[in-house]
């Protein structure tokens, strides 16, 4: 049976039963998902086995969206060692600003323990003599734009100081882009034109592609501060750092840590449901009726942010869910109150 409709007949229902006269109860169970709950494993496996560990026996590995749920993570994990997988990942994609993809896309020249994401936040790439480093998008320096194609190109550098965003647009507005540097003979040129700048904006870059093993959205954090270093990795997972308050560190996957596990109690609550009926005739017990309610009452509570809450009704040992009640029961309840 297709409970889902809005067909017109359906409407004029929905009206009869909310804006009438004659009084039925019946009880509706509220099911209302709490914070997260936290469950501590202490065999060490890689990021991969432990998320598959989670997923068989609880929910997922674990997701921190509030620092009310940080606190309760480490509460849970206070004895377990220095660092604990989390649900936390990220992937590494390093582009180019022109989105060059050809031959030579991959070259690299980072420099030593280069690029290690200070922070959690470094986003762009600059070149100094001794080699790439990954660094603050809002930092200005100058910047090395390309002209012409990269089968044909002039390399300039500008001596105005800029972010990478800024220096993007820059030679975008007055050459071809920021430079795209493919190999060792394109890194030279570039260090042979920088003279007296030590340090220049390259066009390398990279989106932060931070995402949880559940799929949750990625708003709250609390990363550590210091370095992370990434190496040529293309994916590494999050572990919190007990040792450093329980912060947020990226590490490779493979590396074989305890865990920690999350589940999502419920709590069910019994409510009492009053509905006025305009057409006696309305039978309120009949399935289709009692899941339009249903639809209606879950849009209202979708719209006012509670998401969390699952509704069902609750029927009684004759099977129905409404009766009709009995004279005098307001009357009786205003007394009790």
């Amino acid at each position: 049976m297709n409970t889902g409709t809005n067909s017109p007949q359906s409407s004029s229902m929905m009206e009869g039963i909310f804006f009438g006269v004659l009084c039925l109860s019946g009880c509706l169970t509220f099911s209302t998902c709490l914070l997260h709950q936290y469950h501590f494993v202490s065999e060490a496996m890689t990021w991969t086995e432990a998320q598959s560990y989670c997923r068989g026996r609880y929910t997922d590995l674990a997701t921190i969206e509030t620092t009310e749920e940080m606190k309760k993570l480490k509460d849970t994990v206070s004895a377990a060692g220095y660092k604990v997988w989390i649900g936390l990942y990220s992937q590494i994609d390093w582009k180019w600003s022109d989105g060059f993809t050809g031959s030579g896309a991959e070259y690299r020249s980072w420099g030593w323990s280069n690029p290690n994401y200070h922070g959690a936040n470094q986003l762009c790439v600059g070149m100094w003599k001794a080699g790439w480093v990954d660094a603050y998008c809002q930092r200005v320096t100058a910047f090395v734009c390309y002209n012409g194609t990269l089968e044909d190109s002039d390399f300039v550098v500008v001596n105005t100081t800029k972010t990478w965003t800024e220096a993007q647009r820059h030679c975008r507005e007055h050459y071809t882009d920021l430079v795209t540097v493919r190999n060792q003979a394109d890194k030279d040129k570039i260090h042979n034109l920088m003279q007296h700048e030590e340090w220049v904006w390259i066009g390398l870059y990279r989106d932060p592609q931070i995402y949880w093993s559940d799929g949750s959205g990625y708003s709250f954090s609390s990363w550590y501060e210091g370095e992370m270093v990434l190496g040529s990795m293309k994916v590494v997972c999050g572990v919190a750092d007990l040792q450093q308050g329980g912060k947020w560190r990226l590490l490779s996957c493979e590396e074989r840590f305890p865990f920690v596990c999350y589940s999502i109690p419920k709590v069910e609550t019994l409510v009492k449901v009053r509905v006025k009926l305009q057409d006696s005739s309305v039978d309120l017990n009949d399935r289709a009726v009692r899941e339009q309610i249903l639809k209606k009452l879950q849009e209202r509570f979708n719209e006012n942010g509670l998401s969390g809450v699952t509704l069902k009704w609750k029927e009684k040992s004759d099977g129905k869910v409404f009766h009709k009640e009995e004279k005098g029961s307001d009357k009786k309840k205003k007394t009790e109150l």
